[in-house]
């Protein structure tokens, strides 16, 4: 038969004209600053995502470690800048962020849990927005030995991401950051969407021309 034959054409076509690939990365804490020789200067949390996402109603969540418990919060706002780049990153000064071991939490304007990560050793949540969740502790840390100028800092791909101790960044997209589009929806070129629409026409055409053939059979069956 031809239909099924052009139906299975028609389908490949438009597979085909189909984006190969639709990447999209969760805005993440990308670095933290917590301690330093003498009094800890300069604390902050960054959060790295798609270049001119809204961060407003979104939260920055502290828990100490010892109880799982939130002892601080910062509530975000404003938008990631867009400097060029599929992605950016914004930070906060925190003053009063814990030595450890404790966590950051990323949430949601909707109160989605998005990331949570520990520093010095691993957290569980028992209240507060990552209730039940237990942190991605962090294979580096800060000491009072750090520099006041240093921080943690994720780098590598989204596959491979891993955190580094380094010069403190804020504000600049972390360096070592790559492999990922955050945000970034693959669009069809020119041919793409004209195969994508000759595909459809191509299906829709066999359909058509197949209905009173398919008619005709049904009455010719019915008992006179």
């Amino acid at each position: 038969m031809i239909y099924p034959r052009c139906a299975s054409l028609a389908l490949l076509f438009f597979a085909c004209a189909l984006p190969a690939r639709a990447s999209w990365v969760s805005p993440f804490i990308s670095e933290i600053h917590y301690d330093n020789a003498g009094a800890d200067v300069n604390e902050l949390v960054a959060v790295t995502g798609s270049a001119g996402l809204d961060l407003s109603g979104w939260w920055i969540v502290l828990y100490n470690g010892k109880n799982g418990q939130p002892y601080s919060s910062v509530a975000l706002s404003g938008q990631l800048g867009t400097s060029g780049e599929p992605w950016s990153e914004a930070y906060w000064s925190v003053t009063g962020i814990q030595n450890g071991p404790d966590a950051v939490a990323l949430v949601s304007a909707t109160d989605q849990l998005v990331d949570f990560v520990a520093y010095e050793s691993a957290v569980s949540a028992t209240t507060g927005p990552a209730a039940g969740a237990v942190a991605s502790l962090l294979p580096v840390s800060e000491s009072a030995d750090s520099a006041p100028t240093s921080s943690l800092q994720r780098t590598g791909d989204v596959e491979d991401w891993t955190w580094t101790l380094g010069p403190a960044t804020p504000g600049l997209l972390n360096p070592g950051l790559a492999g990922f589009d955050v945000g970034v929806v693959p669009t069809m070129n020119a041919w793409q969407l004209w195969l994508a629409g000759f595909s459809a026409w191509l299906l829709l055409s066999f359909r058509r021309r197949r209905r009173p053939a398919v008619a005709q059979q049904s009455l010719s069956l019915r008992p006179e």
